[in-house]
């Protein structure tokens, strides 16, 4: 049997797209428990915030986020184990690590630089950060994060315009839209 050059490169195309979905539906299962222990970071951060003095919060995020960090790396690395996806380590985790410094630097430098005079500013710009962040991986990369970036977004916005004396609370629940994301990536 004699394959036609476009059959071949029907063929060839079918591959291609089979073995791109085989690595995001991969990438969607490291992701997923990556997601899920955010969730569990921020409901703990937001519930501080809600229940803390206000010169409590960095303290309390800079400890949450360490723990955030460090199992974030950790899961992606078993993840990537389990996939059969690159190194335990090396490279990647050296790009997720100065992704996540990039980014904690930039919102320390905004809340520097801005010093919201109302605490509900420094409760709502991380949601939204992250909401846009996700949103802009669901463009590029992979469609599922920007339906998460775009339910974070607005779970924000809803929270701040309206129930914004009870935002840390409402942001705390809110991250189990989170959590359920991290199962929906995970399972597929």
């Amino acid at each position: 049997m004699v394959l036609s050059k476009s059959e071949a490169a029907a063929a060839l195309a079918e591959i291609d797209t089979t073995t791109r979905r085989n690595g995001l539906l991969k990438g969607y299962r490291i992701g997923g428990p990556i997601l899920m222990l955010w969730s569990v970071v921020w409901a703990l951060g937001y519930l501080n915030m809600g229940l803390l003095a206000p010169h409590w919060w960095g303290w309390t995020w800079l400890g949450l986020d360490a723990v955030g960090v460090i199992g974030t790396v950790l899961l992606a690395q078993r993840g990537q184990r389990q996939a059969g996806v690159g190194a335990q380590g090396g490279p990647n985790s050296l790009r997720m690590l100065g992704g996540m410094a990039v980014v904690m630097i930039f919102v320390s430098a905004v809340f520097a630089v801005l010093r919201p005079t109302d605490p509900a500013g420094y409760v709502a710009f991380p949601g939204l950060l992250v909401g846009v962040i996700y949103a802009g991986v669901g463009v590029f990369f992979a469609r599922r994060y920007l339906l998460i970036g775009a339910v974070m977004f607005a779970l924000t916005l809803i929270g701040f315009y309206g129930f914004k004396e009870h935002l840390a609370f409402w942001m705390a629940s809110a991250s189990a839209a989170l959590f359920v994301s991290g199962v929906w990536l995970w399972r597929g």
